[in-house]
């Protein structure tokens, strides 16, 4: 039989025999008494012999204090203290309570207020403890799942937030209090929602899958955590994982799709969808990931998306697809591919997730489909792995909190970069925004996209900690380490370079990323490298042809038909020929640059130099030496004269692109200059005579710079001779469609596509858009929807635009009938038409049918999923219903052919009162002809007759008629 330990005490005591009685009244007790200290020993007595409780005297032998030897005991051990003494002024209890006794006892003892006092402060410490722990135990939990508590009533309100809830929710207890939790932060999915709701009815512990939140005007979060019940409501334990960036690089949920192309395009109840993330690794030739793109285009739908999301990894998103189709395609991918690249033998692993109607989270889908591929390729690869809830729980891989919030991080960069080099319209651009998002994930002090040439290094963009506006070199502080670093990597072959906390990664021959400001492991240098590889790729789409061409009138370089072109290619004319100095003003991408040469092109000048400087790629320090020159000596790195800009362009011209970021001092310089044409080199002190014209070009408010004391005011009037604004695609709408159907020429030809041209609802998506990128960000829409397009015509779906709404359907009822009215009076029309002979009734209801559908493949370019959407049916029953059509003779005649034609053009109204109704529009229109049969005098069988159905399936269809909508 097992006996319970007894617990310990030592007693801290001077007089020996109080010491003696003390012990053998304990151990009567049955207590172990551990040992007796007289003093100071009794420090190492304690740590000798770990008591589970002290019992001490105040004062002690030889001047020692009894408060302050439980003090330095309670420090080194936590144990409950019982003092025991003959005093009990204020100021001894008062210095007592300092240690938190669990006990005071005066002298003499007796044994019955001994034997209490102990044992309660035993039963006190050990309730203390088990506190304590729970404490920490529910830390480390809260560390784990979360630290944001949301508090939430019976009614979805909420009721309560901490502190670290507000942070993570960006809002605070008194505007989020008596609201409902949906209103406080929005979900970007709805399936998130409803396991929410439905967690806070439960009364189970529910954990949450990381998902996307997101406040007005706020960066989306990545949380995960948990929800709990509680009386009378329940908890959110939320934990901030990451951020997700910029909201316009997130794809497109659902209701922003439904918004941009209207509610008769798309179904929400029909938006399944399923994403492939595909997977090679070769052991001999690599397989070239673009070829495997090309391969994916030709095999898959015109609707399903192939893009490179690494150089090894490849997405299919595939929308309007069930897990079940979604599968079926994934193993026939795997299939093709094993066969096309069957003399490479790749290792080929598929991760397949899917997102079920009303789930409109696309971060989470990539999440999903990552997790299924990295079980494939742990798994021996060339298979397929389909996401699950349950799997995904039951095979969590062991891995530290910190190594998963890293995973978290890295997922959500590579999405973002993936996104920015997808969409952005300039290089620059697209830099800003990598850097900007490997700065926040990682930490980093700065990062900068580095060009070099001729030994001139100049950042294209860049973010530095602490700076919110990077303006270009003189933000980096690169050493002549920095320097002799990146001219190693660029003139090796490696592609990573790294010295302490500085990374170089090569992004092509002559541009590089420049990190500083933290120390990589092994394992994000290989992710760096992956993510570098992926925006290296991306490179490509801004080598892209000139904006200047023939018109169609002869008249310029430009293309053009708009009466504001016309206007600005007359200036350039009158001003070509002059010396005036010329200030272009407009908006990044509407063609500054083609401007200037043009009219160094119609000038005197045009067979000598036309140099362009950028004032806002070069540090502000170099800027005086770019423009003017230098002489050897001059300054720190200057071995050798150079002549500078102006000079180099003597008797040509000069333009000097993004004259608003000249520091003040180089602007003074730049005055004298235009104004007398001379200029000092740096470090000189003698004149030069220089005959070179000044163009600039700005997409600033220099007179607003002048305002603030940012740009000189006479400078400004000495530069705005002539003035020219180049006007934002924008407000030049005749001129869009014809130019991109120019680019639309020249990419046909660079991918060697025979396109028609453009849908007509890309045609109005292509005119409606606002182009805050203007030329260049059409050049890119137009160069991505060629690449991604499979058909004959660009459509909206490839350019990644949509038209306000759709005209595609003419409606041709009167505009104060409903529907639902209209139907009536067409089938009315066809009955009495059909009856026009009852001993041979025709099968109207199966006619109705068959022709709907006909007349939806026709609209919907014969796809069938964009049929199936019109309808409101399953793609597979669609599908077992047009095969029943072949041979079917197409529209008939019973009621005239305008009453067929006019119910087709309702077609898209009765799709959204279907929807409304939750019915499909086969049912809708099937229900209404059974009802206006059952107002006739007619049998049962003459009614079946005019369905075209059977006796028993008519009686089964008045059954099931819904009697709240009758038509």
């Amino acid at each position: 039989m097992m006996t319970s330990k007894k617990q310990t005490i030592l007693i801290i005591e001077d007089e020996a025999l109080i010491a003696r009685e003390l012990k053998s009244r304990l151990t009567q007790m049955g207590y172990e008494v551990v040992g007796i200290a007289f003093g100071l020993e009794a420090i190492e007595l304690a740590a000798d012999t770990q008591p589970d409780l002290l019992l001490t005297d105040i004062h002690l032998k030889d001047g020692v204090d009894g408060i302050e030897v439980a003090q330095v005991i309670q420090a080194e051990r936590g144990v409950p203290v019982v003092f025991l003494t003959a005093y009990s002024d204020e100021e001894t209890v008062s210095r007592a309570k300092e240690v938190t006794p669990y006990g005071y006892i005066i002298k003499p003892v007796e044994n019955r207020e001994l034997q209490i006092v102990i044992e309660m402060a035993l039963y006190k410490f050990s309730i203390e403890r088990e506190l304590r722990k729970t404490q920490q135990l529910l830390q480390t939990a809260l560390t784990c799942i979360g630290n944001g508590l949301v508090f939430v009533n019976q009614w979805g309100d909420i009721s309560d937030l901490n502190s670290d809830a507000e942070t993570i929710l960006e809002t605070n207890l008194e505007v989020a209090r008596d609201r409902p939790w949906p209103e406080v932060f929005s979900l970007l999915g709805n399936s998130v929602q409803a396991k929410i709701n439905a967690a806070l009815l439960s009364s189970d512990v529910t954990k949450l899958a990381p998902f996307v939140i997101s406040a007005v005007g706020k960066i989306p979060k990545l949380v995960d955590g948990i929800v709990g019940p509680m009386h009378d409501g329940g908890v959110l334990i939320l934990r901030e994982l990451t951020e997700i960036a910029d909201p316009i690089e997130m794809l497109p949920t659902t209701q922003e799709l439904m918004l941009q192309v209207g509610p008769d395009r798309l179904t929400p109840s029909e938006s399944s969808m399923c994403q492939l993330l595909v997977s090679f690794k070769t052991k001999g030739k690599p397989v070239v990931v673009e070829e495997v793109s090309q391969v994916l285009n030709q095999m898959l739908r015109s609707t399903d998306l192939v893009s490179i999301y690494s150089p090894a990894h490849l997405s299919v998103s595939m929308p309007y697809t069930s897990v079940v189709e979604g599968e079926l395609i994934a193993d026939s991918v795997l299939s093709s591919l094993k066969k096309h690249f069957s003399l490479t033998n790749p290792s080929i692993s598929i991760g397949l997730s899917y997102s079920s109607p009303g789930d409109q989270q696309p971060f989470e889908l990539f999440r999903r489909a990552e997790w299924a591929l990295s079980v494939a390729k742990d798994s021996g690869g060339d298979r397929v792995i389909v996401w699950s809830d349950d799997v995904e729980n039951s095979l969590q891989i062991a891995s530290t909190e910190s190594e998963k919030q890293r995973e978290y991080h890295n997922l959500v960069l590579m999405w973002n970069v993936v996104s920015v080099v997808a969409r952005t319209t300039s290089l620059e651009e697209m830099s800003k925004k990598i850097c900007h998002h490997l700065l926040r994930s990682f930490d980093f002090d700065q990062v900068a996209v580095l060009e070099s040439e001729n030994s001139t290094i100049w950042a294209i963009s860049g973010a530095v900690k602490g700076v919110d506006d990077f303006k270009g070199m003189q933000d980096i502080a690169l050493s002549k380490m920095h320097f002799l670093k990146v001219g190693e990597l660029l003139a090796s072959n490696s592609n990573y370079v790294n010295a302490g906390k500085v990374h170089l990664f090569r992004l092509s021959a002559e541009k590089l990323v420049f990190i500083t400001g933290g120390e990589l492991l092994q394992s994000d240098v290989e992710f760096l490298e992956t993510l570098v590889n992926y925006v290296a790729s991306g490179l490509s789409r801004f080598d892209l042809p000139a904006e200047a061409t023939t018109s169609a009138t002869g008249e310029s370089h430009f293309l053009y038909q708009s009466a504001i072109m016309k206007s600005l290619v007359e200036s350039i004319e009158m001003v070509g020929p002059t010396e005036a100095t010329v200030l272009i003003s407009g908006e990044s991408g509407t063609g500054k640059e083609l401007i200037a040469k043009t009219i160094h092109e119609n000038s005197k000048r045009k067979d000598k130099p036309y140099i362009i400087v950028d004032c806002g790629a070069i540090v502000g320090s170099l800027i005086e030496s770019e423009l003017f020159g230098h002489i050897q000596g001059s300054f720190t790195g200057a071995d050798k004269n150079f002549s500078g800009r102006l000079k180099e362009a003597d008797g040509g011209t000069v333009l000097l692109d993004e004259v608003g970021e000249l520091p003040l001092d180089v602007q003074v310089k730049l005055l004298r200059y235009v104004q007398e044409r001379q200029l000092v080199p740096v470090g000189s002190n003698r004149y030069e005579l220089v005959d070179t014209r000044v163009i600039a070009a700005t997409n600033r408010d220099l007179q607003a710079l002048v305002r603030e004391g940012k740009f000189r005011e006479d400078l400004y009037y000495r530069l705005n001779v002539f003035a020219i604004d180049s006007p934002p695609l924008r407000a030049r709408q005749g001129d869009i469609m014809l130019l991109a159907n120019h680019y639309l020429k020249i990419y046909s030809s660079q991918y060697s596509k025979n396109l028609l041209g453009f849908t007509e609802n890309a045609e109005k998506a292509l005119v409606e858009h606002s182009w805050p990128g203007n030329i260049r960000e059409l050049i890119n829409v137009i160069n991505r929807g060629l690449i991604l397009c499979k058909d004959s015509r660009l459509s909206s779906i490839h350019l990644g635009l949509f038209p306000a709404e759709s005209n595609e359907i003419p409606t041709r009822r009167a505009k104060d009938q409903s529907p639902e009215s209209h139907l009536q009076t067409l089938l009315k029309r066809m009955v009495d038409s059909c009856m026009a002979n009852v001993n041979d009734l025709p099968p109207l209801g199966r006619w109705l049918e068959e022709d709907l559908i006909k007349k939806s493949l026709a609209l919907n370019s014969e796809v069938l999923n964009r049929a199936a959407l019109t309808l409101r049916v399953p793609e597979s029953t669609l599908r077992r219903k047009v095969s029943r059509l072949q041979g079917s003779p197409g529209i008939r005649n019973p009621g005239g052919q305008a009453d067929w034609e006019i119910l087709q053009t309702i077609l898209f109204d009765l799709t959204v009162l279907a929807r409304d109704r939750g019915q499909t529009v086969l049912d809708l229109v099937s229900f209404a002809l059974v009802r206006e049969l059952e107002q006739r005098s007619l049998n049962r069988k003459e009614a079946s007759s005019l369905m075209g159905v059977s006796l028993p399936t008519y009686r089964r269809l008045v059954a099931e008629v819904p009697l709240e909508h009758a038509v």
